[in-house]
């Protein structure tokens, strides 16, 4: 896992939370289940202008950082922007590898806090193995996926939703993950 402060533009970073929609737009899917309780965006057409530059920065950043023969998924599918309101969560689980309209592999996920202000209202991103991080602003969390990347995110207490941007990196098959075609989650 590797965590880079002030990955991007911050004015830009500030454009995008400025026009982040509240719960009721009909740009979000509402995933509610016992394993989730969060938003995530329909389509990256609805995404507005300035979080999708954002976006565009987040690929630019981490493209870095990803293995040769990755390559991100500008369509955004499961990407894109990310909320998880008061008393939501996101339980253990590994991502889904394998994009069955594709059957592209996914290898990374890339993940920003949006944010300006968190106040330590939960919402820690925990991947087993390693220290839980608070989700500051403009700071972008990087992750291989894999058998082994189980993750979470624990209860966002007090009254502000945690708001994030997602792009995952994808590979052709060659470079490695184990194939799973949907999120698995854990139960202890």
């Amino acid at each position: 896992m590797i965590v880079i402060e002030n990955a991007i533009n911050p004015s830009m970073l500030m454009a995008a939370w400025a026009t982040w929609p509240d719960r009721k737009w009909p740009g979000w899917h509402h995933y509610k289940s016992k394993d989730a309780d969060k938003y995530g965006t329909k389509s990256r057409h609805d995404i507005p202008f300035a979080s999708m530059s954002c976006i565009m920065d987040m690929i630019a950043v981490a493209s870095s950082h990803v293995i040769e023969g990755c390559f991100p998924d500008l369509e955004l599918h499961g990407a894109g922007m990310h909320m998880i309101p008061p008393g939501g969560y996101l339980r253990k689980h590994l991502d889904s590898s394998v994009m069955e309209s594709t059957g592209w592999r996914r290898e990374y996920s890339c993940v920003l806090g949006v944010n300006p202000h968190w106040g330590g209202w939960g919402g820690r991103f925990v991947m087993d193995g390693e220290e839980p991080i608070s989700p500051e602003f403009n700071q972008m969390i990087l992750f291989r996926t894999g058998e082994e990347s189980f993750h979470q995110v624990t209860d966002v207490e007090g009254t502000v939703s945690r708001c994030t941007l997602a792009v995952f990196f994808w590979s052709h098959g060659s470079v490695g993950s184990n194939p799973r075609t949907q999120a698995k989650f854990f139960h202890e």
